[in-house]
């Protein structure tokens, strides 16, 4: 969800895409979480916009999370930056939860408050490795009645989330992306990631791709053909959710070469 960005060879190096659903999605298709092992002596109460957590890469991938509550003011690896209403009829289930018209409420909502919450420019934006991950209320909230959804800012690893900024109201507004900021990609095209985890690939360039219609790959691929620097070897393109929200800025990548 959130950047839900596609990593795929440059078409100057081969003509193929190994597209990859990436960020979010790894964890929305994970099973952990969709059932109770026993009921909880007390319900935990619906989040709130502005809450700093601690949790770590396990906890990012599941469904639910709501414990490790932190001072934003101390070392953090999330913060809580919008809430949402599930579609009216959602049920914890995957095929519930996943389905278009909830999916894509959840998506743009994300997507829009991290937009919001890095500041700055499409270009710098999607040259980071910041994104979101979403929960949804674990197993005793949900028979509760509640029904929100959780946007909480994380910047990860390869296979890790690392720390956040304590003291910057917009992560990226009026400062330049650093080796812990600046996207990367492995082999595999899995990410965007922080470049301090080993990587294959680093955000060099971004580019807006004209159009209004969702282009095709081979759309997608001329114009990085025409847009990124020769060096590129791989890039990133936006999402469906990401592209109706606004966002049609394509990331070039060159190999690493350290």
């Amino acid at each position: 969800m959130s950047r839900l960005r596609a990593g795929a060879l440059a078409p100057a190096q081969k003509p193929m895409t190994a597209a990859l659903i990436l960020g979010l999605v790894i964890g929305v298709f994970s099973l952990i979480g969709l059932t109770a092992t026993k009921a909880d002596a007390a319900v935990p109460p619906k989040p709130t916009v502005g809450t700093c957590y601690n949790y770590g890469w396990t906890a990012y991938g599941a469904w639910s999370q709501t414990g490790k509550k932190v001072s934003c003011s101390s070392a953090h690896t999330a913060k809580t930056i919008a809430l949402g209403t599930l579609v009216a009829g959602t049920t914890r289930t995957e095929a519930s939860i996943t389905r278009e018209a909830n999916f894509s409420h959840m998506s743009k909502t994300c997507i829009r408050a991290l937009r919001d919450k890095l500041g700055s420019t499409y270009s710098k934006r999607n040259q980071s490795a910041y994104t979101t991950a979403f929960f949804v209320p674990n197993v005793e909230q949900f028979r509760a009645g509640q029904r929100w959804f959780r946007c909480d800012v994380v910047l990860p690893g390869k296979d890790t989330l690392k720390n956040l900024p304590t003291n910057r109201a917009k992560f990226l507004e009026g400062v330049g992306l650093t080796q812990r900021t600046r996207g990367c990609l492995s082999g595999t095209y899995v990410g965007p990631y922080s470049c301090l985890s080993s990587h294959s690939y680093k955000s060099i360039s971004a580019f807006k791709k004209a159009g209004t219609t969702y282009p095709t790959t081979a759309s997608f691929e001329r114009a990085v053909g025409a847009n990124c620097p020769a060096r590129t070897r791989a890039y990133s393109k936006p999402s469906r959710y990401e592209w109706q929200t606004g966002d049609h800025w394509v990331v070039c990548y060159e190999r690493n070469t350290n």
